[in-house]
């Protein structure tokens, strides 16, 4: 069987009736004498089944099953042989999903197998991801004998389970709502579209775009379960609490604009949950007394405090002086609560990039959330912490630029040329300067270095002054430029190979899990057992795994004599990790205050993932000296 009878297969089987030649001839871009050879074809290897391919002349071609197992077993060969399937496992899992909370009702486990061309044991397998999936939305998958399984568990928690899957297929790339809708949901869609953009414009409420997205999605799920007669339910007292918010008066003139456009009801439990999302996903710009009513038992600044210290207590970074990045905290927190507090998600499509290029600001995130997870009892997903990730991000820089210098600049060319160079170096490092001034090489010997933190000259200084100085060409080279960013940056020389023992490097591991994979690493590098542990532990919650095959474990305060290490890990073969194939493991043990020079050496990680090449090489490696060479590499490139 080739892919093109597998086809005819499969549409066969979905359409259940009969079909023309031409329409097989049509679809497949062959003649109607291929598709007549395809069917002969398909049922020669049928032939020792009940089933086959019926041809009346009169009538079309249909597909006959009698025999469902012998089909699923010739579906599967196919399959097994060529790679090709109807859905990956993932999709798979997430149709069904779909499936069972969409029908409302009790579906047998062969109608999955049928319409998933799978068998049952595979579904067994796909059932019990299916059934965890589901305890995430506090949804139930009852099984019982002759009537099949169904979902059981609140409504709202059930649309929730649904937009999750319907966000993770939006495609940025191919634009809002992307292409796994037909045309009468993307026209529901747009109109849907069309009219949250008015209401957010009329009240002006603050949005990303994906929020809004996620918004959409939301209405698009009720309203289709709606039409099912399928509603929510609420209590009277919800009603009267959520009144009090300001978003409920939008979700009402939003629910007033669906019946009047759409010609469907949303009820007051439908209004409360328009309320819900609006307070989830919307963006507040100035804390005031409204703020309140929306959660009144909720200290947010006494959170972010919390927050704050717990970073500062785990890895040393001091920014309980940064009030931008408490404001700003409290200003996310507060939607960010309600989000908790109803289960609802906002999907976070740069999740993978933060992880990757903000890999330490990402490691303070999952620290600092851990007292969100104190407050509540459960932990944030990765893609909300990937949120407050990119805020930790913003404090790492303002710590690195707070102390602005001044400077001052010499050239033997005349005041011209260091105006020129001040110009320059203004443009180029503003965000380090604090006052650049000028002055010529003769009023060095009286010249007031008080307040003059670094002095750049473009001629040889004959003597030393009282201040950090260098020297650089009349025009600046890239060397230059280099030399001039680390002093301002306060930028110790750091390379990642300075870090890496021979004893750290561990390469041809055998293991089957990370669990196996972590514990093997530790014992061989002699560290305290008792860590183990916490470090599977610290990834179920941040789930560190990485694309090109990398996971990143960071742990601080552990390595031995107050210093830093890194241990490199390379696996036999690729293993699962939570959901993506590992290979590659590197554990940053963090023995000192973050500084510059550690910060570096995520930075130096970050372009190493960026660039899948050099982990592939790592991967291939079998000697320490062989691994050190391509770091010495990636260090070489990250200096020019």
């Amino acid at each position: 069987m080739n892919k093109r009878n597998y086809q005819i297969l499969k549409y066969l089987k979905e359409t259940e009736e009969y079909v023309t030649s031409e329409t097989l001839s049509a679809m497949n871009n062959v003649s109607t004498k291929t598709i007549l050879k395809d069917i002969k074809s398909l049922n020669c290897d049928m032939k020792a089944t009940d089933n086959y391919i019926e041809v009346t002349p009169s009538r079309g071609i249909k597909l006959v099953i009698n025999d469902i197992e012998e089909f699923i077993n010739l579906c599967n060969s196919f399959n097994d042989t060529n790679d090709f399937s109807i859905y990956s496992v993932t999709e798979r899992e997430e149709w069904i999903q779909k499936y069972l909370i969409e029908n409302n009702g009790w579906v047998k486990a062969e109608a999955l197998c049928e319409k998933l061309f799978i068998s049952q044991s595979v579904l067994s397998q796909n059932i019990k991801s299916v059934r965890k999936a589901f305890q995430k939305y506090d949804l139930i998958l009852l099984q019982k004998p002759h009537y099949g399984m169904r979902v059981e568990g609140r409504e709202f928690n059930k649309r929730l389970c649904l937009a999750q899957i319907y966000i993770t297929h939006i495609d940025q790339r191919e634009g809002f709502p992307g292409t796994q809708f037909n045309n009468d949901e993307l026209q529901l869609i747009l109109k849907i579209e069309d009219i949250v953009d008015r209401i957010l414009t009329r009240y002006q409420i603050s949005m990303s775009e994906v929020s809004v997205q996620n918004f959409i999605i939301d209405i698009y799920i009720s309203l289709k379960r709606i039409k099912k007669g399928i509603f929510l339910k609420s209590t009277d007292k919800m009603v009267i609490d959520i009144a009090r918010w300001t978003d409920s008066i939008v979700a009402v003139e939003l629910a007033k604009l669906i019946n009047d456009e759409l010609t469907i009801e949303m009820k007051d439990q439908e209004i409360v949950s328009l309320s819900k999302h609006l307070a989830a996903k919307r963006i507040i710009r100035h804390f005031d007394e409204s703020i309140h009513r929306i959660i009144e038992d909720f200290d947010v600044n006494k959170l972010v405090n919390n927050m704050i210290n717990n970073i500062n207590c785990k890895w040393g970074i001091d920014l309980t002086q940064d009030e931008e990045l408490k404001s700003q905290l409290v200003l996310h927190l507060i939607p960010l609560e309600v989000r908790s507090r109803y289960n609802v998600v906002l999907h976070n499509p740069l999740i993978d990039k933060i992880k990757q290029q903000n890999i330490f600001a990402y490691q303070m995130a999952v620290t600092a959330c851990d007292q969100f997870s104190d407050y509540h009892g459960n932990r944030l997903s990765e893609d909300e912490m990937g949120y407050i990730a990119l805020h930790m991000n913003l404090a790492l820089l303002r710590t690195q630029i707070k102390n602005k210098k001044n400077i001052l600049v010499v050239s033997g060319l005349g005041r011209g040329t260091a105006h020129t160079l001040a110009y320059q170096i203004k443009e180029m490092y503003g965000k380090y300067i604090n006052e650049v001034k000028t002055a010529d090489y003769i009023e060095l010997n009286n010249y007031d270095f008080t307040n003059i933190n670094l002095l750049i000259s473009s001629i040889p200084l004959r003597r030393d002054f009282s201040v950090q100085s260098i020297e650089v060409n009349s025009f600046f080279s890239d060397n230059d430029k280099k030399r001039i960013e680390t002093i301002l940056c306060d930028q110790e020389v750091f390379k990642i190979r300075d870090y890496i023992d021979k004893r750290m490097v561990l390469t041809s591991i055998n293991a089957d899990t990370k669990e196996e994979a972590i514990s093997f690493i530790i014992n061989s590098t002699n560290y305290d057992k008792n860590i183990i542990q916490e470090i599977i532990e610290n990834d179920k919650v941040a789930n560190h795994e990485l694309d090109n095959m990398i996971s990143i474990l960071s742990l601080n305060g552990i390595s031995a004599n107050n210093q830093t290490e890194v241990i490199i890990g390379i696996l036999s073969k690729p293993i699962l990790w939570n959901e993506k194939r590992v290979q590659l493991i590197i554990v940053p043990l963090i023995g000192e205050p973050i500084n510059s020079k550690i910060l570096n050496l995520y930075h130096e990680l970050a372009y190493m993932i960026k660039n899948p090449l050099y982990v592939k090489r790592i991967i291939r490696k079998k000697t320490y000296e062989e691994i050190i060479a391509i770091f010495e590499e990636i260090a070489t490139v990250l200096e020019r």
